[in-house]
């Protein structure tokens, strides 16, 4: 009766092991469908600074631009003293009442 029963779950063990397999090897069945219109995406290409390229006497004679100037990294390369345009606070939300 053991030997039967042993038997039994051998048998039950190899097929799962086929079976399981068998799945892996079949081929996977598409979830999504492409979609039907491949627009290219396009990106916007933003006005240049109006600080950029600017000397440190135009620079700081404009109020919307500050100066940055010349650094060295961790890994010792230098950077180039350069003028940018100031950054902008962000915008506060209206208080709810």
């Amino acid at each position: 009766m053991k030997r039967w029963v042993l038997e039994l779950s051998a048998m039950g063990l190899v097929l799962a092991l086929i079976g399981g397999a068998a799945y892996a090897q079949a081929p996977k069945a598409e979830t999504k469908a492409a979609p039907a219109k491949t627009e290219k995406k396009t990106v916007k290409k933003s006005a240049p600074s109006a600080c950029k390229g600017l000397d440190e006497k135009a620079c700081g004679a404009n109020t919307g631009c500050s100066w940055i100037k010349a650094t060295k990294t961790k890994a010792g390369v230098e950077r180039k003293a350069y003028c940018r345009l100031k950054t902008t606070p962000p915008k506060k939300a209206p208080a709810k009442k």
